[in-house]
């Protein structure tokens, strides 16, 4: 799997499954944008990811998305800046609009999301997926307190969430 880029102030989430599917299957998968058809499905935080034109990931391409964890909302508009075939898809929402919701207020605020899949063949019918989501704040101050409030542990879980619903879906070769 391909290293990652070297960020300023960002966190790295991730988490790799093993899926009964051929590299290319799964790669075919992601390309052909059928991961919005189930995204809901995998993940019960997740609420839309729509490619803006086409019916196929490429560079250039916009996908809008909205997800929420625990009391903080997401909005993304991913821009798809790597197609590497059967390694690796990496989109880009700079910035994306996050509310989070205290109880005694409302907080309105951006980062910068990377989201990476790097897919590696373990043989002809097993791949390995992994999801690294990173998140790139715009000071060291900022990613301390996020780190330091707990603000990335709902994000942490939810990138498992996720990737295990994925697993699932391939295992039961719902895609396919």
């Amino acid at each position: 799997m391909r290293p990652l880029p070297e960020l300023k102030n960002t966190v790295f989430i991730q988490h790799i499954i093993r899926v009964p599917v051929s590299v290319d299957q799964v790669f075919d998968f992601f390309v052909s944008n059928r991961l919005s058809k189930y995204y809901q499905k995998i993940s019960k935080d997740h609420e839309y990811l729509t490619l803006r034109e086409g019916n196929q990931l490429e560079v250039g391409s916009i996908l809008d998305c909205l997800e929420s964890v625990s009391n903080q909302t997401a909005l993304h508009k991913y821009v798809v800046s790597e197609v590497i075939e059967n390694e690796r898809i990496r989109y880009n929402s700079t910035p994306s609009h996050i509310k989070i919701k205290l109880p005694w207020k409302e907080i309105d605020s951006k980062s910068n999301t990377h989201c990476f899949f790097d897919f590696e063949s373990i043989d002809s019918e097993d791949t390995n997926i992994r999801l690294t989501i990173g998140i790139q704040f715009y000071s060291a101050f900022e990613k301390l307190l996020s780190s330091w409030s707990g603000g990335l542990s709902p994000w942490r879980k939810h990138c498992i969430e996720e990737q295990e619903g994925l697993k699932k879906l391939f295992t039961e070769k719902y895609m396919i």
